[in-house]
């Protein structure tokens, strides 16, 4: 779907330009972020999609890089943003709306110098709709368990050896994607953001629900505009808490029970160790206080065998076998056990956030598609084919023929392994010119965490490769006649290709159309 008064005059060319925001001699390769910029242009008018804009947390010069993206979006649209898409509320596709405050939601310190910028229209997905019961549900779940992680994450912090530490250690890595907590609270930044961009836009925000089908709108009337499907997120929440696929006839194994954030919150506020009656250091079950223990309260000849052999009580008086005695000791410590239900509760709220990724399809005129699906995960890819899509003339369309018809593939979640569906995704994706972006940097999503992020995931991208033939772009990637000769994932990759892209430090912008 084009803008009609121009289209006879001159064709429709569709650019879709991923940041990355590189510098000469910088430390980084890449962005570990999406952000997103689509312009279609016809003739003399254009119009402008933006899709998130954000950077993982921790990575080099965070906000210097997504200021000079975000003036490269006020340059690049005139200051005017016909429609911003927002997907989900993970950090690292929205941190530039923060770090960029001046630019995206204004009223910051005019020496800064920073253009505003106006954003039009706002998409979000249903799950950011205030007032709908089922919203209001989901973001209880998501912040008693939100809350209960980040208060945690505070109080080990700069402990990575006790074993509550040790226990939590995925929290503590997930915080990359969940972003920090704002001056204290309890709950993700991302909402307070959220809220923001909603009382920024120009015209009242959209709250989008799956199966639909409507027009990108512009900011200007007889502005090019494209069809677009909403293919996600499902309203049916066994799909939406559908984070990873079975294998077999084996259940998930991601933790689905939120019983014990209440205890993980109460030792993140300071309690002691395991107190709820649900864990095997309740009251009932013990002879002495653990924290009585730590603290050196307890006089009794137990509670001191105990402090000096498993809590480092006087330590420094201690002989040299003794202190290794204690080493060896403290890693049998088992009061801090049942804190491993830090692990899947982070990994379950990460992954359940994903899949309330606003996922769309956006039709081209020459009858190809391109798909945007933010991080969504299992269920929400699944959720697509339950529902059929009927356009403004009455015609009705299949998820498989939207997926067939794909010549570009916004790739989910950085390539991860559960955020690219194989036989009722990618499998689908079967025309020759398909081209797949990827938002990474490898190297800097490996020095993730205890054991490192796959991103992309080996065999996702074995998958993309072999269905895209190498075209492939991703922003920590160089695309010169140099480095292609010496990548061998790029010395065969054919020159149209190559034609239509366009590369600098800030981006890579390919020509779809």
């Amino acid at each position: 779907m084009t803008s009609t008064a121009s289209s006879a005059a001159a064709p429709l060319q569709v650019h879709v330009r991923m940041y990355r925001a590189l510098s000469q001699n910088a430390a980084y390769k890449g962005m570990l972020g999406d952000c997103f910029l689509i312009r279609l242009v016809e003739g003399d008018r254009a119009s402008h999609i933006l899709f998130d804009c954000g950077l993982l947390l921790g990575s080099t010069d965070a906000d210097a890089r997504m200021r000079t993206i975000a003036a490269d979006i006020v340059k690049t649209t005139g200051g005017v943003l016909d429609l911003l898409v927002v997907t989900h509320e993970h950090w690292d596709h929205i941190s530039g709306f923060s770090q960029a405050r001046d630019v995206f939601l204004g009223g910051a310190d005019p020496a800064t110098g920073a253009e505003t910028l106006e954003i039009a229209n706002l998409w979000m997905g249903w799950t950011e709709k205030d007032g709908d019961p089922q919203v209001q549900r989901l973001r209880e779940r998501f912040d008693k368990t939100g809350a209960a992680l980040s208060a945690l994450v505070e109080r080990i912090s700069g402990d990575r050896t006790s074993p509550a530490a040790v226990a939590a250690s995925q929290t503590v890595e997930l915080q990359g994607f969940r972003g920090a907590t704002s001056n204290g609270a309890k709950r993700l930044q991302g909402r307070e953001i959220m809220a923001a961009l909603k009382s920024k836009s120009k015209a009242p925000p959209q709250f989008l629900e799956p199966g639909t089908v409507l027009p990108t709108p512009t900011a200007k009337p007889g502005a090019p505009a494209l069809r677009a499907y909403v293919l996600g997120p499902p309203r049916n929440e066994e799909f939406l808490f559908k984070d990873k696929p079975s294998s077999g006839k084996a259940q998930e194994t991601y933790l689905a029970d939120l019983q014990l954030s209440d205890e993980i919150l109460r030792f993140a506020e300071g309690g002691d160790l395991g107190t709820g009656a649900e864990t095997p250091f309740a009251p009932q079950y013990r002879t002495l206080a653990v924290a009585d223990v730590e603290q050196g309260k307890a006089q009794s000849d137990d509670a001191a065998w105990l402090a000096a052999r498993y809590f480092g009580d006087r330590v420094a008086e201690q002989s040299p076998h003794e202190r290794a005695l204690f080493k060896i000791n403290a890693r049998r410590r088992i009061d801090a056990d049942w804190l491993g239900i830090a692990d899947p509760l982070a990994l379950k709220l990460d992954s359940d956030t994903n899949n309330t990724s606003l996922a769309l399809a956006f039709d081209l005129p020459d009858g190809t598609s391109m798909v945007f699906a933010g991080d969504a995960q299992v269920g929400n890819w699944l959720s697509w084919h339950e529902q059929s899509y009927r356009d403004e003339t009455g015609a009705e369309h299949s998820a498989e023929q939207i997926l067939n018809r794909t010549r570009f593939y916004k790739v989910g979640h950085h390539g991860s392994h559960n955020a690219t569906l194989d036989e009722k995704g990618l499998a689908m994706m079967t025309r020759d010119d398909l081209v797949a972006a990827v938002p990474t940097d490898e190297e800097f999503g490996k020095k993730q965490g205890s054991s490192g992020w796959q991103m992309p995931n080996p065999r996702v991208k074995a998958a993309l490769r072999a269905r895209t033939r190498d075209r492939i772009l991703r922003n920590d990637r160089h695309y010169d006649a140099d480095t292609r000769a010496a990548d061998p994932e790029l010395k065969d990759v054919d020159a149209d290709f190559l034609a239509r892209l366009t590369e600098t430090d800030l981006y890579l912008e390919y020509r779809v159309l």
